[in-house]
């Protein structure tokens, strides 16, 4: 009995060993990281930071529950949930920052909503005078093209939503550069194949 309970561990160790392991990307891979301010002003002693989608500390209701069902693994909600969720008029005109028009139902997310946020170390702040420009490692935007990306960002306290062209796009590091025009969540779109 010992020399069959040794040949199957045997085996079992054998059979796992040759076995290379599948797993689902990290989530570290998902989230933004690393930003770098390229222009814009922060408050003395205080660091841009990418976080965890914290919508505790949103004061918008709405955008709290729509960043928080987006981000939720059980339930899959579109661009256009988003923004039929903050009343965002799909049949109007929809431009991005630096003026193009956009249509950003062909668009899904390559990432989670994350926070763009301020922080002194203690403390995590969403306001800020100014418009920000900052440059992101974002892992999961590697090798694509600059021209299909898109950064949707929602206005934590209203409910405004900024759709950011990359100034910057470096495909081998997945590096973004934008200019952010207010702090909170935002995500990362890419053009979709059917588009």
């Amino acid at each position: 009995m010992k020399r069959f309970t040794t040949v199957l561990c045997a085996a079992a160790l054998t059979l796992g060993m040759g076995m290379s392991a599948v797993a689902a990307p990290s989530i570290g891979s998902l989230i933004p990281e690393k930003p770098v301010i390229v222009s814009g002003e922060l408050p003395e002693g205080y660091t841009l930071a990418v976080q965890d989608a914290d919508t505790e500390s949103y004061e918008n209701k709405d955008v709290a529950d729509i960043v928080a069902k987006f981000n939720d693994d059980e339930t899959e909600v579109s661009v256009k949930d988003v923004l039929d969720a903050l009343k965002i008029d799909l049949t109007a005109e929809i431009k991005t920052e630096s003026g193009t028009v956009i249509d950003p139902t062909e668009y899904d997310a390559v990432t989670p909503f994350v926070d763009l946020v301020i922080t002194d170390g203690a403390k995590v702040e969403y306001t800020l005078d100014d418009k920000v420009k900052a440059t992101l490692s974002v892992e999961v935007a590697k090798e694509l093209e600059q021209d299909d990306l898109l950064i949707m960002q929602i206005d934590q306290k209203d409910g405004d939503v900024y759709f950011i062209e990359l100034d910057e796009y470096v495909p081998e590091t997945g590096e973004i550069t934008a200019e952010f025009p207010c702090l909170g969540p935002f995500a990362v779109l890419e053009k979709s194949q059917e588009a």
